[in-house]
């Protein structure tokens, strides 16, 4: 087969795969709303408006029955705890808390849902990425308007920075996806990521295409959104940045960003527009739409094959960031270069401890990017090792390591000499003597 017969193959093959997607998910969508109760969504925004007038009965009912738990999967590890107030759950599929960790923020329109809601998209992200885990219960509106909500995800940034992770991912839907927005713009460079499901990023009508084709009949109601607007940000408060990212005028160090939208979405235009503005002010992002699908397919039941894609791409976003992030030398970061003259005599059993110490290092110690001895060739005793850490949590972790003290205690009877040449930032020296 010639070239341009193999690139026809090829976009066949590629254009049935789409088609097949986008059947798969038209079927799910059509699925659910055939079988979703007449007027749940016209109940809803009443129950909020009612809200917003002082009666909270039939609210609190619509809340109580979106909070159904998940098991987390084999292997996933459940630690329930607090900040200030707030719950918060933590998800680990390790033995031990990693160095990196995903916030995820529910969604339900800043005035319905909590953690529970998440929880099984929460334990599977944790499951597929080997990332830890965590979802935060908000505060809800209209009890707490903005910017109590960002507040608390705030917050919960700093419990988790306290807690010793080096890297922290924003991720969230629809309004949860509006909070990993805004709090990634107010933290900037201090975010390693952004991972939104159709997110509410302009809290009031746009008016767009999107919300006047979808506006009644599928996943999100454009009445029941704008009730959600007003239960949040009323009035001038849906104008702030803070509140509405998509009227935001910069964005110098905001994230890198993965936006995955709903095609039959009241919200889907105006999750197209934040990334256009993400692009124009610089910011590394990616915009992908999932053909057929509606509003909230991470948690409405039945939208498996959604789902999986939604887990998926976040899975590929994480790996990719947590790839480029590896061995990144930031501020941070410790860089050592030393000089050790050692006892020509034992030349070669230094050589092989210190070889040892390095493999062991590198191979087993998160946050140990650089162990590298050389010698030099007119006088093979003097030996330069170049360290790299990651920062100073993970220098005081290394010499702290059986291997490293097993070196340390072995060596200190051949090193006749140690010289540190260069140090930055500055730590407590590694004496060897």
């Amino acid at each position: 087969m010639n070239g341009a017969g193999k690139i026809s193959l090829f976009l066949l093959t590629a254009l049935g795969a789409f088609l097949l997607a986008a059947e798969e998910f038209s079927r799910e969508s059509m699925d659910f709303l055939s079988a979703r109760p007449a007027g749940v969504q016209e109940q809803t925004a009443q129950a909020v408006s009612d809200a917003l007038n002082g009666n909270f009965e039939d609210l609190k009912k619509v809340r109580a029955g979106m909070l159904q738990d998940a098991e987390p999967p084999a292997g996933v590890r459940v630690e329930n705890t607090r900040v200030g107030d707030r719950r918060i759950r933590f998800y680990y599929p390790g033995d031990e808390p990693g160095k990196a960790i995903v916030l995820y923020l529910h969604g339900g329109g800043w005035t319905l849902g909590g953690l529970e809601g998440s929880a099984r998209f929460c334990g599977d992200l944790a499951k597929v990425s080997g990332l830890d885990v965590a979802t935060l219960d908000y505060r809800l509106a209209p009890e707490h308007r903005a910017p109590a909500a960002l507040e608390d995800a705030l917050a919960a940034v700093r419990m988790l920075r306290n807690r010793g992770y080096r890297r922290i991912y924003l991720a969230g839907d629809s309004a949860g996806g509006n909070l990993a927005a805004t709090a990634a713009w107010k933290e900037r460079s201090g975010i390693a990521g952004v991972i939104l499901y159709y997110p509410v990023v302009l809290a009031k009508n746009d008016r767009s295409e999107s919300w006047r084709k979808y506006g009644v009949g599928f996943g999100l109601d454009g009445a029941l959104m704008e009730a959600f607007n007003e239960s949040y940000a009323p009035g001038a408060l849906a104008d702030d940045p803070g509140v509405s990212p998509l009227l935001a005028e910069e964005f110098a160090h905001y994230p890198e960003t993965l936006i995955v939208a709903a095609e039959c979405d009241v919200l889907h235009d105006q999750g197209k527009a934040f990334a256009e503005l993400l692009k124009k002010n610089g910011v590394p992002v990616t915009h992908r739409t999932l053909p057929g699908t509606i509003h909230a397919f991470l948690t409405y039941p039945g939208m498996e094959g959604a789902y999986r894609e939604g887990v998926r791409l976040a899975t590929e976003f994480l790996k990719r960031q947590e790839d480029r992030m590896k061995n990144r030398i930031t501020p941070e970061s410790i860089v050592r270069i030393s000089r050790i003259e050692v006892d020509p005599a034992q030349l070669p059993e230094y050589l092989a401890l210190v070889t040892e110490c390095g493999r062991e290092s590198m191979a087993k110690e998160q946050g140990v990017y650089m162990m590298y001895s050389m010698q030099e060739k007119a006088h093979p005793e003097r030996i330069t090792i170049l360290e790299i850490y990651a920062d100073r949590a993970a220098y005081e972790h290394h010499i702290q390591t059986p291997h490293f003290q097993k070196y340390k205690q072995t060596t200190l009877k051949m090193v006749k000499q140690l010289d540190l040449l260069d140090q930055n930032p500055l730590v407590p020296e590694m004496r060897m003597k």
